[in-house]
């Protein structure tokens, strides 16, 4: 076997030794939420102007308050359910074609660009109660 092989194949190797590690590493540091963390008061806002918002409550038990049919337009169909993932919060319409997805940024605040480019901002509301 000639050097340049068997440096070929050693780069090969530890390429794919970074990957697996980057993967395991970035894997662990997701941590997934239980829907009880999740679970109550937000606002949902339209970004720049915050001309469009409605805030509706999450349940624990992954379904809305009645108030959510606000989010209709940005969903396409009346949401049904949502559920935490690692990395944000996925929202399911009730005819199970369509969904929403947020990014989780921080503690309190999810995020998604709209088709237009505007940032649609899910942030925990600091309201006594939406039923």
């Amino acid at each position: 076997m000639s050097t340049a092989s068997r440096i070929s194949r050693a780069m090969g190797c530890v390429a794919a030794l970074l990957l697996l590690t980057t993967e395991s590493v970035m894997a662990s540091s997701l941590v997934l939420l239980s829907p009880a963390q999740v679970a109550g008061n937000w606002t949902f806002d339209l970004q720049p102007n915050g001309n469009e918002t409605c805030t509706v409550k999450l349940k624990q038990d992954g379904t809305f308050s009645a108030q959510a049919e606000c989010l209709k337009p940005w969903l396409g169909s009346s949401p049904a359910t949502w559920f935490p993932t690692p990395d944000g919060l996925m929202i399911i319409g009730k005819d199970d074609s369509k969904t929403m997805f947020l990014a989780l940024i921080e503690a309190g605040r999810y995020e998604r660009l709209e088709q237009d480019g505007k940032p649609l901002v899910m942030k925990r509301a600091h309201l006594q109660s939406v039923k």
